[in-house]
């Protein structure tokens, strides 16, 4: 009995299938049809669509909704002539802009999305969304100059969205190929810290990119009047994929201010297009002691604005936890290079390679950190920064010292 029944069931589901796609009204076709998308029953919801075009070739939604389902059963060349017959007739309908660039992303091989938006763009002039994926795909075909050219021009358009800025600045950082610098910080101390002299550091470095690491080496030198101190670091940026990057950082001294040894590690995840987490670690070695933290960072990209806090915990001293808490604000006013920026703290981080060593030297101190600068450039090679800054620290005796901070870097991009 049942062998009879499978055939009259499928018999009866062919039957109820024919005759739903026998349905002239499109508008009932196109609902069915999106249910069927919804349920991920592609297959069917290709058969509705395919009936709807049948009917009423100019339903544009439907063309749109028959392109996902191609797309999702994987037919690309079907999906293809569909939406070239959009790109052709209606390229500005609503959702074939969105089409059109998800196609591009779509490609595997780089050159042939670049060949791909070549034709495209034609319909959409001066959009920003295909040029910064222009400047991306320059990138990924390894034409860096023409990406960098690019994506410098497009950072100062206004109309950017948060994402598309996180782009840009990641293919900027991804095309500079060499840069040299030099930096000078003053410290000077207020008079309860019974000392005339103040505290001198200059430092010179040079940054070269390779393939979408850029690394720096740098060499710091700093004299506090009675001792002084080089610190000789290695750092690199390994690029990982467009959302996965990482901070590693390695650095030797004669142990006379600085740590013997230090080290930085650092991993970076972006996000839901505008967030960007960090996760990481840093070690400081002095003599056969060495110093733990732990940092936690989270930051928001939101139009022009940079927002960033972090948290370093550790390391442990005489049975105290040093902490830091931190908060960073940039606001970009002319593309990547030229920004203000705002950072205020609770204690000293391990980053403030000249500071943090009063942090481990006495890990009860208690200290507010506050710098306000401004980092612009002067054509396409000169770059400065400028910033003042205060540390207020608690000192033996109910003693409150002031120290204040002053920076001035230069960079030449080439």
């Amino acid at each position: 009995m049942k062998i009879y029944l499978l055939p009259l069931l499928l018999l009866f589901l062919l039957n109820l299938s024919a005759q739903e796609i026998t349905e002239t009204n499109t508008d009932i076709i196109f609902q069915h049809a999106n249910q069927a998308y919804q349920s991920s029953d592609f297959q069917r919801s290709l058969q509705l669509t395919t009936r709807g075009l049948e009917l009423a070739p100019d339903y544009h939604d439907i063309r749109i909704l028959r392109i996902r389902n191609l797309w999702a059963l994987e037919d690309l060349p079907a999906a293809d002539k569909d939406l070239e017959i959009l790109l052709e007739k209606v390229p500005h309908y609503e959702g074939v802009k969105i089409l059109a660039l998800q196609r591009i992303n779509a490609f595997q091989d780089k050159d042939k999305a670049l060949e791909y938006l070549n034709r495209v763009e034609k319909n959409y002039p001066d959009d920003i969304s295909f040029m910064v994926l222009r400047s991306q795909l320059y990138l990924d075909t390894k034409q860096h100059k023409e990406a960098g050219t690019l994506a410098r021009k497009l950072i100062r358009a206004n109309n950017l969205s948060s994402g598309d800025r996180y782009i840009l600045q990641n293919i900027l950082r991804q095309t500079v190929t060499d840069e040299v610098g030099i930096n000078y910080q003053y410290i000077g101390f207020s008079e309860v810290y019974n000392r005339n002299d103040p505290w001198h550091s200059i430092s010179g470095e040079y940054q070269h990119t390779f393939g979408r690491t850029a690394t720096i080496a740098r060499i710091t030198y700093s004299d506090r009047g009675f001792r002084d101190g080089t610190l000789y670091e290695l750092e690199a940026y390994p690029v990982f994929s467009d959302r996965f990057y990482s901070f590693i950082n390695f650095g030797l001294s004669n142990g006379e201010l600085f740590p013997d040894l230090r080290g930085s590690l650092s991993v970076f995840y972006n996000f839901a297009k505008v967030f960007e987490g960090e996760l990481g670690g840093r070690v400081q070695k002095f003599n056969e002691d060495s110093f733990y933290t732990g940092i936690l960072g989270l930051t928001l990209y939101h139009q022009k604005f940079y927002f960033n806090l972090r948290t370093f915990l550790g390391p442990e001293i005489n049975k105290q936890f040093v902490q830091n808490y931190q908060g960073n604000v940039r606001y970009y006013f002319n593309g990547i290079d030229n920004y203000i920026f705002l950072r205020l703290g609770n204690g000293i981080s391990p980053d403030e390679r000249v500071l943090s060593t009063q942090a481990l030297e006495n890990p009860l101190l208690e200290a507010f950190y506050g710098n306000l600068g401004i980092h612009f450039s002067a054509g396409i090679h000169h770059l400065f920064q400028v910033s003042v800054g205060v540390v207020s620290e608690d000192l033996s005796n109910n003693r409150n010292g002031t120290q204040g901070i002053g920076f001035v870097g230069y960079r030449y991009r080439f």
